[in-house]
This record gives structure tokens, C-alpha cells and sequence, in this order.
């Protein structure tokens, strides 16, 4: 299939996963009390939102510089920053073709002359980092769940033994990253634990009572279902798992489907600022002077 029609091919079928899953959240779900929902939300927790999510902003773009350093490009905090709205905004509002990791392997490639092998591989061990630093923190609120099948202290066991075949999995085959684990994946605890936090703020927004470590779970779990880039920016994706995940733990369905909504639209509003370098890509450029 040539490249062009495979691209174009992704997208629909990305937007058909995207629109499925949209209409068969609200033909299950309240539609009037989600507005109500809204309308009674808080506007001073909202803002705390957005500022644990730019946090966790911070987080994820200089731990992927430290990714890159390792492979011995060198990068200002500002440029990085730069390159992780770009990418953001490319993720989220433009889904087809080479994508936001894509377009700045592109672009280092061409301004450092780095192999392209080395930067997908800096840019899959960056997503990987993400995914450990997710997958800890829900092993650590499941072990806070009582009536669990198992014992909350297989959790921390497998906490210690993961993290532990991570560590010789990255000193066997990938020792130009082993020597940065520990700043790497504090930064990784760092941006996710910063997105527990955003879920958290959401919650007071809505000034939810009662039990929150269930809702907190179902974003966790609805974190872990959007890293797999089936749908556009994980909408639609995560409104399933709080759909399903309300009804599992006889949770209120409205306010599942608003908090997933609602960090959707923080996340989407953030990436914004990113538009700017799609027009100038000539300021993401090493050389820059500006």
C-alpha cells in the first residue's frame, strides 16, 4: 500500500474507533445530568488542574532530554520544550502521518546527524520509562483496594520485581541509558504522579464526595489504554474505561465520563501553544537565534 493511502487509511479508521466509541459512551449515559455536572463546576480547582498537568508537561519533556542526552544530543530545556508541544500538538490534533515522535526524530536527526535508529529507540525507551512509572502507581493504589482476590503485598513484590528485571533488561542491552536510570524514572514518577494529581483536582472540581481511589484507579487504567494510540489523542478510549469501570465499581456514570472528559480537554488545550512551531519550525532549530 503506498505511503500516502496508508496514512489516510490510519486516520479513518482511527477517527471511526475515535466516533464508535464516542457514541456509544453518551447512547449509554445521561446526557443532561453530565451537563449538569459541568455546571456545577469548580472553577479554582479547575485551574489547579491545568497547572498539575502543565507540571506533569514538565516532567515528561525533560526526561525524554535526558533520553536524548544519552545518545549525545544536547539540548536546551527550552528547545526540548519546544519539540515536546510540537509533538504534543501533533498527537493530538493532527493523528495521520508521521505523528509528533515522527516529526521530531525528523528534525534531530537532521540538525544533529544522529542515526535514526538510535533516536527511535531514545523515543520508544522514553515511552517505556512512562508506561513503568504508570503501571507503579496503579500497583500502588491497588494495594490500597480492600476485597482484592490477592494480598496488597503481591503489589509492592511486583513493584520490586519488575523494577528490578527493568533495570537489568536496560544493563544487558541498553547500558547508554542504565547510567541515568535513577534521574530518569524519578522524572517518570515525577510527570505521572503529577497526572494522578490533575485526575485529583478534576475530582474536587466536580466536588465529588466520597470514596475518590476508585475514580483514580479508572484514570490510572485509562491511562494505560491511551499510550496505545488507537483512537485520537485517547478520546473515546478512556470514556470506555470510566464507562465500564462505573459500572464495576457502582460508581456514579456521569461523573466517571466528565473527569475523563475534562482531562481530554486539558490535555487538548495544552497541546495548543504547540501550533505555533507546526508555522515556525525554523525556532526549533539549533541554530536559532531569536
Amino acid at each position: 500500500m503506498p505511503k500516502n493511502l496508508f496514512s489516510i487509511f490510519k486516520i479513518l479508521i482511527k477517527l471511526l474507533l475515535t466516533a464508535g466509541a464516542l457514541y456509544w459512551v453518551f447512547s449509554n449515559v445521561d446526557t443532561k445530568a453530565l451537563g449538569a455536572t459541568l455546571a456545577q463546576a469548580d472553577p479554582i480547582m479547575l485551574f489547579g488542574s491545568f497547572i498539575a498537568f502543565f507540571f506533569s508537561q514538565l516532567f515528561a519533556s525533560s526526561r525524554v532530554r535526558t533520553f536524548f542526552e544519552c545518545i549525545g544530543i544536547e539540548l536546551s530545556e527550552w528547545l526540548n520544550y519546544k519539540l515536546y508541544l510540537l509533538g504534543m500538538f501533533y498527537n493530538m490534533f493532527l493523528p495521520g502521518g508521521i505523528g509528533g515522535d515522527g516529526y521530531k526524530i525528523f528534525l534531530l536527526r537532521k540538525d544533529y546527524g544522529v542515526e535514526t535508529r538510535k533516536l527511535v529507540m531514545a523515543v520508544f525507551m522514553d515511552k517505556l520509562s512512562g508506561l513503568w512509572a504508570l503501571t507503579i502507581l496503579l500497583l500502588v493504589l491497588l494495594s490500597n483496594v480492600s476485597g482484592l482476590p490477592v494480598p496488597a503485598y503481591w503489589a509492592w513484590l511486583l513493584i520490586g520485581a519488575g523494577t528490578a528485571g527493568y533495570y537489568l533488561m536496560l544493563r544487558l542491552w541498553f547500558k547508554q541509558y542504565s547510567g541515568s536510570f535513577v534521574k530518569i524514572h524519578l522524572k517518570a514518577l515525577g510527570g505521572q504522579t503529577c497526572q494522578l494529581l490533575c485526575a485529583l483536582f478534576i475530582l474536587y472540581t466536580l466536588r465529588v464526595e466520597g470514596a475518590l481511589l476508585p475514580y483514580l484507579l479508572l484514570f490510572m487504567a485509562s491511562s494505560l489504554l491511551a499510550l496505545f494510540p488507537l483512537t485520537i489523542g485517547g478520546l473515546g478510549a478512556r470514556e470506555l474505561v470510566f464507562m465500564y469501570g462505573a459500572k464495576y465499581f457502582v460508581l456514579d456514570p456521569q461523573i466517571a465520563i466528565t473527569i475523563s472528559l475534562l482531562f481530554y480537554s486539558i490535555s487538548a488545550l495544552s497541546s495548543l501553544p504547540g501550533a505555533y512551531f507546526v508555522f515556525h519550525t525554523k525556532t526549533l532549530s539549533k541554530d536559532y537565534v531569536g
